[in-house]
């Protein structure tokens, strides 16, 4: 498409090509269109469920980073706390090593935060139930705190 000058203008280009995607052409779609009724009803099929799908990564890393704050409660906590809680982490007698060991390292040691990281990790292994017991638990220990 060339105009009297010998160029093609952008104006024209568009036009032509808007002509070309809109014609039905086997597996040609128009620009902005909808998918293939085949695709769309794979989207919108009641079927496809949260199970089906796995969980962005961008939520994955908030759990992550929630695990890794809980374990930074749970080296905090003195012995008594960590009694109250402990009913939840008997059933994993690595957890409680775990957090003894990181008790031992001093706070502002690059190896105690590589530890609080190890103990989220465990506590990722713990079942859902058992993470939000230990979450609930963790907040009313916050919250008695707060009142005195």
């Amino acid at each position: 498409m060339r105009s009297a000058g010998g160029v093609v203008s952008n104006k024209m280009f568009r036009a032509f090509n808007c002509r070309l995607l809109s014609t039905a052409t086997p597996g040609r779609q128009r620009v902005g269109s909808r998918p293939p009724p085949a695709i769309a009803a794979l989207w919108s099929d009641d079927r496809l469920t949260s199970e089906v799908l796995k969980p962005s990564k961008s939520s994955s890393k908030r759990k992550a980073e929630h695990l890794r704050s809980l374990a930074r409660e749970l080296v905090k906590l003195g012995p008594r706390q960590l009694q109250a809680v402990s009913p939840v982490l008997e059933t994993d007698a690595e957890l409680l090593e775990a957090i003894s060991t990181a008790k031992g390292i001093t706070p502002t040691n690059q190896g105690r935060k590589r530890q609080e990281g190890y103990i989220g990790k465990l506590l990722m292994s713990l079942s859902s139930e058992q993470q939000e017991e230990i979450d609930r638990q963790l907040n009313g220990m916050r919250k008695k705190s707060n009142r005195t």
